[in-house]
């Protein structure tokens, strides 16, 4: 099957922000993650990499993911499923340019 969906990943500051009192994060129709300055880090990306490793290998499939060399994009996670394709450095401004 081509062009699955995944579940967003928001990052915030908090765990459990105010404005989420109420609510548990865990039901959100989104993966809530969360670091002292609401950035992409080596490890949230890496640990929603090897989930959606596994979620592939239940289904016996494959994929390929292209990625560009930033550094919260790990390089060296041993993925059955998935093979990551880092584009050349400095290739940014031309594959994004509102970036």
């Amino acid at each position: 099957m081509l062009g699955d969906l995944e579940t967003p990943v928001v990052i915030g500051k908090d765990k459990k922000p105010r404005c989420f009192k109420n609510i548990d994060v865990r039901k959100l129709s989104v993966s809530w993650k969360s670091n002292k300055k609401a950035w992409m880090t080596t490890d949230i990306m890496s640990d929603w990499l090897v989930e959606l490793d596994h979620k592939i290998r239940k289904q016996k499939r494959k994929s390929i993911l292209f990625m560009h060399n930033a550094t919260s994009h790990p390089d060296d996670l041993n993925l059955k499923n998935i093979n990551l394709v880092f584009l050349p450095p400095n290739t940014t401004s031309m594959l994004q340019p509102l970036d």
